[in-house]
């Protein structure tokens, strides 16, 4: 049996014996001799171009449209070649050298020894260029139910191409729990969160020990910015300034402006602008089952820890151990307006620091709260963080009392502390809850490492990578034990900590990655969100299915450096932040599922500009009330087109050599395209697609980037997003639509 493998030409099985002519004849296998050239065989030239189109759709992360097209054009040139042959040719053995075996099917291919030959591809039954029902289908099926429901799903949000409806969940267009999960799942979770928190952590002789400060010595222990920050917020045509002093909080209305300025007429809250007076690095809101207020917790660090090193300041304060020792976490608390008919929308309260805790292990680089409620034991929840030693601790944050003054607690020894002792230098890069009492880890070494939080052990450790893990995202809470991580070099993989051994894939690109906060799990689509893992810089997001996380999906293009992502619990609704201070929203489900020439939409949320003051003869009139430096904030941007620059690129170039070739074949002058180029129209068009080119290398100020973003978990506040500023700057938004 032969195969017959000419490209064009429908594959099929025929009788054929195996040919030899006096140029390639087989090997017998008493054969001493051993010069290389006689065991030298041909190229297989249908396997190199085979390779070459896979390294072909494994370069371009925006080209699963443009490929599906060029097979749609290309279908009727391979019927003419179909019909062009009709007989069966003989094959001439390829194997030369090798020996030969009538029963097998096939011999092995040569591994190819080109370095240009992409040897990591994807050959499973999910194609880049399938699109809707295929793709739907193979995702999400074979089953019938599961298929059912992405189908409702995505019909749900047709109508919302970029930011969420507030609806509630009995309505059809409202956002809704989990589809994937059991009924009641998340009233059988705090229970157990409850039976396991009095059964062994309260039982526990060694608990958490911390006392309270007192105010005036909690408040030096918090990040000091050494100035008040200038705001011009509003409207773009009629800006208001504002000074913003640290700890300071402002309620503003869909407008912009603050709620108590008379030019605003709409007086309703849609959020909270507050200044922390230092870099926010994460954030995280307590999970609640109760509408009551919500509370977010905010780590940070002060400016002083990234300002660059001048050599004029001598000696570096930097490398000075215990300047670097204390850190801090701020919880903030704020109020909602009475629920209705719709889901919860911010009051004209504004927020304020309920509790701030306190410690003497390194600035918190991450924090994380366990996804289930710890509200029927008198507490917010279990908080674990990340601190500059390198180890990670869990924390039990209690309520504070309604109305109370801030609260200022040190924390001498958590609830449990998390590291790998016995190895040298081995730190903690990163975390990620699984459950209840199950977190995983990951380290300096490439490890990813499961743990039980009491009893303290460590279950698993899986060399997953083998450099610095810089992000791990856990699917919790559908599929709780399989965990995404991304190295600082190297290909994005996912482990399946049931069986670690055998249940691994990845990504089969390797990219090298600085950058956190960057890696998000969303459970309505079933998959994980992340900076598309590519070999050149790039700024799309990209979509990963837990069953075929080896393929990527693009979902949104920014026009600078993503340097943050959150996908919502509760809708598919995906928020990123950039370098140039912009923030953007779509919906990735639609990207998911779009259709051949169905025009999606992306929303620019808002815009963070900032400027220093360096120069002393600008700062304040009143001394005693220095300036730091001036923030801009836009909002009220139109939606656009959500596309890669690149793709309407090439689309354009297309488009204009298209209807030249057109007025070229119809021979009319008058309809000849100028020498100049084109029309104004075609020269704006491209103008402005050369921008959008162009800003991708756009450098900015380092604190007008964004620095975290996080959707609300919480069912009645689902809409609610928090974005943090390097700045300082905390905002809390309602980006609800009705």
């Amino acid at each position: 049996m032969a195969r017959r493998t000419t490209r064009g030409i429908k594959k099929s099985y025929v009788e054929a014996p195996i040919v030899f002519d006096d140029e390639d004849e087989p090997i017998p296998v008493t054969s001493k001799d051993s010069d290389d050239e006689d065991f030298a065989a041909p190229e297989p030239a249908q396997e190199e171009e085979d390779d070459k189109d896979e390294e072909a759709d494994m370069a371009d992360p925006t080209s699963e449209e443009d490929e599906a097209e060029d097979d749609e054009d290309d279908g009727d040139a391979d019927g003419k070649k179909n019909d062009a042959s009709s007989q069966p040719k003989k094959h001439r053995n390829t194997g030369a050298g090798m020996i030969q075996s009538r029963k097998g099917f096939h011999d092995i291919p040569h591994y190819p020894l080109e370095t240009r030959i992409v040897t990591r591809v994807y050959a499973g039954p999910l194609r880049r260029y399938a699109r809707y029902s295929a793709l739907r289908d193979s995702m999400y099926g074979p089953e019938y139910n599961r298929i059912k429901i992405i189908w409702d799903l995505e019909m749900r949000w047709a109508e919302f191409p970029a930011l969420p409806p507030r609806y509630l969940p009995h309505e059809p267009q409202g956002i809704c729990p989990s589809p994937w999960l059991a009924p009641a799942f998340e009233r059988t979770q705090e229970q157990n969160a409850a039976r396991w928190y009095n059964n062994y952590y309260a039982k526990s002789p060694e608990v958490q020990q911390c006392h309270l400060l007192p105010s005036h010595e909690g408040e030096h222990l918090i990040p000091q910015a050494g100035g008040d920050l200038v705001t011009f917020i509003g409207p773009w045509d009629r800006q208001g300034e504002f000074r913003f002093a640290q700890g300071q909080s402002l309620t503003i209305t869909a407008s912009g402006l603050p709620t108590s300025t008379s030019e605003d007429q709409e007086k309703s809250s849609t959020g909270w602008m507050l200044d922390i007076g230092s870099i926010p690095l994460a954030m995280g809101w307590v999970p609640s089952l109760v509408n009551t207020k919500q509370v977010l917790a905010i780590a940070s660090i002060p400016f002083a820890d990234q300002e660059p090193r001048r050599q004029e300041d001598g000696a570096d304060k930097h490398q000075d151990p215990g300047a670097m020792a204390g850190g801090c976490v701020q919880l903030w608390e704020f109020t909602p307006k009475e629920a209705g008919k719709t889901l919860a929308r911010p009051s004209t309260t504004p927020a304020r620091l309920t509790r701030t805790l306190c410690f003497s292990w390194g600035r918190p680089k991450r924090l994380q709260w366990c996804p289930v409620p710890f509200e029927s034991v008198g507490s917010y929840g279990l908080l674990a963080i990340l601190a500059g030693d390198g180890k990670a601790r869990i924390i039990d944050v209690k309520k504070v009392e309604e109305g109370s003054a801030p609260v200022y607690e040190w924390v001498q020894s958590p609830v449990v502390t998390l590291g790998i002792d016995d190895d040298y230098n081995n730190k903690v890069t990163c975390l990620s809850w699984v459950n209840i009492n199950r977190i995983a880890l990951g380290h300096s070494d490439g490890s990813v490492t499961l743990w039980s939080i009491f009893p303290r052990k460590m279950l698993q450790r899986v060399g997953v990578h083998t450099t610095y893990v810089i992000d791990i995202c856990s699917a919790y809470p559908s599929n709780p034990y399989l965990v995404a991580s991304i190295p600082v070099g190297g290909c994005a993989t996912l482990t399946d900590l049931s069986q670690p051994s055998s249940e691994l894939t990845y990504f089969p690109v390797p990219a090298i990655s600085f950058q956190p906060n960057m890696l998000c799990w969303n459970e309505t689509m079933q998959g994980f969100m992340a900076l598309y893992p590519s070999s050149t810089p790039n700024t799309t997001i990209a979509f990963l299915h837990h069953r075929f996380f080896c393929q990527a999906r693009s979902i949104c293009t920014g026009p600078n450096t993503i340097t943050c992502i959150s996908a919502g619990a509760t809708h598919p609704f995906v928020l990123a932040g950039c370098a140039d201070g912009s923030l953007f929203s779509c919906n990735a489900l639609q990207k998911l599922f779009k259709q051949k020439g169905e025009p999606l939409q992306k929303i620019k949320v808002m815009e963070h500009e900032y400027r220093p003051i360096r120069r002393p003869e600008l700062q304040g009139k009143d001394s005693s009330r220095p300036v730091r430096g001036a923030v801009r904030i836009l909002q009220g941007f139109l939606p656009e087109p959500n596309d890669d620059p690149r793709t309407e690129k090439r689309k354009e170039l297309d488009r204009k050599k298209k209807l030249e070739r057109m007025k070229t074949a119809s021979g009319k002058k008058k309809g000849r395209p100028r020498k100049n180029g084109g029309t104004v129209e075609d020269l704006d068009r491209e103008a402005e697609l050369d921008d959008k080119l162009a800003s991708r290398v756009v450098t900015h100020e380092p604190l007008t980037r964004l620095t975290t973003i996080v959707w609300n978990p919480n069912m009645q506040y689902s809409c609610w997003a928090a974005c943090a500023m390097a700045s300082g700057i905390i905002k809390v938004m309602d980006l609800g639509v009705q």
